[in-house]
């Protein structure tokens, strides 16, 4: 009788080997391991010979023999047949005895149970033993004893070798032996994990791997005085890892406390929260593998209480103080809360603390509390957050006479008074926006700010005023742009170059000084460049070039402006078609000077808008051969409307 195997999952019953000309074909239905996952529950007969049969009970086995492997130990057995809750299996010749472990379709699922083969050694127990019931491990200190357990353990002392991993150029010292029990001592170099032993020439299953555990250490508590209630940490060596969190005990006196979470190098432990206030008390440690000799102070404190300050109501983003009696004696585990938004601590000093609402907390009543090392404090559960204007842009460049724009949120909530420079100016307010003229007599680098009362803390900002005209504004906006330029040690005074720019960046020659973009192969993409800040509006490029050996093909030089101060330039194409930037990514506008109309030796432009104002990067990326060369003799920016 032929056998199909159908995959029983949440997608439609797909067949995994068809028949359609066998009348007579068995179907067994293979349940998704997923959602049916396999369980062992018993096993009968749990001895026998090589060659012996016996029986696997449990649910889920999928009822196809092809699908599941059975293994004792590391001895793969033979599955001889299986149904959804039983599978027979035959013991393999090299089998020794062993803990039962079952795969099913990529499935895992390891067990207590034993098989113990008759006839040859067998270990059937370890000690001492860590972990829960299915994930159990030996474990010990280098230098300590592991208990082997079993039966026909050999005939001699001698037949006997372990093998730690990390340890594999010597047997382990014996130091006690016969037929049904030996122990080793761990030695110097082992590590966690699998064991190898023989007895005589047999290879021996061990029931459980070996985890080596780091004698504990304590260096101290912080902090060293707290509430009752709250959390400290513990910092040492060797204090376990989360799997030993449920056996590691902390007493403080004869006091439990609750072991949060366990690292290596440190424990969190919530205090308990019945310890007399003014008391110290000793702390003890436990790990999950011996207890800690060493002893840490701890000291109960009075509890924070009698808030004073703005605890009755406070601006969105805007700062408040408050102080209280008791107020621990640093903030490096404060926390202060209001409503499920952390506020910002600008300040603490002598138990009095400036903190920040937080831009994005519920405007309304929320709780206020100061969190502690995990313990909280309500200092009023009816806090009032009021609406205030939260800035989020400012136009970085404008020019004098034209309309500067802030936006944010709120920012109609409260009456403004808008001072750019040391002038008061008019302005119109919106919920988002806050626009005002700026003066026609301003000009350069000057400081925006937005007053909003005395209860909210003015914003600021900085913006750059160009001069109310259009046409030639490149002295404005950039540094050293036109013949002769100024050196500055090996470069151009106001210019920068990348890692890749080659040679010098300027050249001297029939009584100039000109702008030189060099090229050499394989130093392809260098740039020139400097930042600047450029108003909203349109503008109008302009590069003069005075000499040029560059060819044609693939020499290729690009002016280009960037969003961002300092931004780099994207590489330079040159497949199939060379003379555009690889990625468009916060490109403004470009121009291949190279591509522009013969002679080369021209006046070259471009015109470009920016539909708001940016920091911006200006320069040159070059892609020339070796010896070729581009000199440039002006830059010139025009703002065009």
């Amino acid at each position: 009788m032929k056998k199909i195997y159908y995959l029983l999952c949440l997608l439609p019953l797909m067949p995994l080997v068809s028949s359609c000309d066998d009348e007579e074909a068995e179907v067994v239905l293979l349940q998704n391991p997923e959602s049916q996952p396999v369980t062992l529950s018993s096993i009968a007969p749990d001895y026998g010979f090589v060659g012996d049969q016996f029986t696997l009970t449990g649910t889920n086995f999928g009822g196809g023999v092809d699908f599941i492997q059975v293994f004792i130990g590391e001895n793969e057995a033979e599955v001889l047949t299986c149904t959804d809750t039983e599978v027979k299996v035959l013991v393999p010749k090299e089998a020794t005895t062993g803990r039962i472990s079952v795969r099913f379709m990529g499935q895992e699922v390891n067990s207590d149970l034993m098989f113990r083969v008759m006839g040859k050694p067998s270990v059937e127990q370890m000690k001492p033993l860590f972990g829960m019931e299915g994930a159990q491990k030996a474990w010990g200190f280098v230098g300590s004893e592991i208990t082997f357990s079993g039966s026909e353990l050999g005939g001699s002392q001698e037949d006997v070798k372990v093998i730690f991993k990390g340890a594999t150029n010597t047997p382990a010292e014996i130091v006690s032996w016969s037929e049904e029990e030996f122990k080793v001592k761990v030695p110097e170099g082992a590590v966690s994990g699998k064991l190898t032993l023989t007895v005589g020439s047999q290879t021996v299953n061990t029931p459980y791997e070996f985890r080596l555990v780091e004698h504990a250490t304590v260096s101290g508590i912080t902090p060293q005085q707290g509430y009752k209630g709250c959390e400290v940490t513990i910092s040492g060596k060797g204090l376990g890892d989360e799997t030993t969190k449920g056996q590691t005990k902390v007493w403080f006196g004869d006091k439990a406390g609750t072991v949060l979470s366990c690292e290596n190098e440190k424990i969190t432990v919530k205090v308990p929260g019945d310890l007399t206030i003014g008391q110290s008390y000793d702390v003890k440690l436990s790990t999950a593998f011996e207890t800690v000799e060493q002893m840490l102070k701890f000291k109960v404190v009075e509890e924070p209480k009698d808030f004073t300050g703005d605890i009755q109501s406070g601006y969105l983003a805007n700062p408040i103080t408050l102080s209280g009696t008791n107020m621990p004696a640093t903030a490096d585990a404060l926390k202060v809360m209001f409503g499920d938004k952390e506020g910002k601590i600008l300040e603490y000093k002598d138990g009095s603390l400036q903190v920040e609402i937080p831009s994005n907390a519920s405007i309304g009543k929320v709780k206020l509390s100061l969190i502690d090392a995990g313990v909280e404090f309500v200092v009023n559960d009816k806090f009032e957050i009021k609406a205030a204007p939260v800035i989020e842009y400012c136009d970085v460049a404008v020019f004098a006479d034209e309309t500067m724009k802030i936006t944010g949120t709120n920012l109609s909530a409260l009456p403004v008074i808008v001072m750019i420079g040391n002038q008061q100016v008019s302005s119109t307010s919106s919920d988002t926006e806050i626009t005002f003229t700026v003066p026609a007599n301003l000009s350069g680098d000057v400081k925006v700010i937005l007053n909003f009362g005395e209860n909210v803390r003015p914003a600021e900002c900085e913006v750059t005023v160009l001069p109310a005209q259009t046409g030639d504004i490149t002295n404005y906006v950039l540094e050293n742009t036109s013949s002769p330029f100024a050196i500055e040690e090996n470069g151009l005074k106001g210019w920068n170059t990348n890692s890749i720019f080659y040679g010098n960046p300027y050249v001297e020659k029939d009584g100039n000084v000109w702008m030189a973009l060099n090229g050499k192969n394989n130093t392809w993409n260098g740039a020139l460049f400097q930042s600047t800040t450029l108003p909203k509006g349109k503008y109008r490029f302009s590069i003069t070039v005075a000499d040029v050996d560059a060819g044609t093909n693939r020499n290729v030089v690009l002016f280009a402006v960037m969003e961002g101060k300092d931004t780099p330039f994207p590489g330079i194409s040159d497949d199939p078609k060379p003379g555009h930037f690889i990625s468009q990514d916060k490109l403004l506008g470009v121009m291949n000077i190279k591509d522009q109309p013969n002679p080369v030796v021209a006046t070259h432009s471009f015109e470009m808008t920016m539909d708001k104002s940016l920091p911006v990067t200006i320069g040159f990326a070059t892609m020339l051969g070796d010896t070729r060369y581009l000199y440039i003799s002006e830059i010139k920016v025009e703002h065009i409307e």
